[in-house]
């Protein structure tokens, strides 16, 4: 990877999809012992395991703008121009108790954030008022990036 652009790539952790699973299974035996259909604990669970499976946050930073798509929750990718970005952090978090879990969560403290696992989020504070956050994985290659970019950041 070049480290004029930095690209990521992350998903839920898997861990999340085989509790899901594991559920899904528990639930149904349940059901069938209980002469129930499991069919509604099936038609909720498959979906949901491969919402998760799939879901993609993907991140391609340059030096002319912040892109990111979270399949499937954002459509198109979006883009944000550093010089619309008031205030860059780089904070280790807790995605259960800073966040109430994975996805596309609200926060008052750290706005729209796109939260795919692991501790470590990039925090944007745009010029005006919104605030955004991302999962990142290679802390230390996006801080490469900014660094070589000048692009200053907490």
């Amino acid at each position: 990877m070049d480290s004029g652009i930095f690209q990521e790539k992350s998903g839920f952790p898997k861990a999340f999809v085989i509790l899901l699973i594991f559920q899904a299974i528990v639930g149904s035996l349940i059901l069938v012992k209980d002469k129930e259909s499991p069919l509604i604990v099936i038609l909720i669970t498959i979906p949901l395991t491969l919402l998760f499976l799939f879901s993609v946050l993907k991140l391609n930073l340059n030096p002319q703008y912040f892109e990111y798509h979270f399949f499937p929750f954002t459509l198109n990718p979006k883009k944000i121009r550093w010089d619309e970005i008031k205030e860059i952090q780089l904070v280790h978090t807790d995605p259960i108790t800073d966040f109430g879990g994975w996805g596309v969560r609200l926060s008052r403290k750290y706005g729209k954030a796109f939260i795919t696992g692991g501790q470590e989020i990039i925090f944007l504070k745009l010029k005006d008022g919104k605030k955004r956050s991302f999962s990142v994985k290679n802390k230390e290659k996006l801080v490469a990036f900014l660094e070589k970019n000048n692009i200053p950041y907490q």
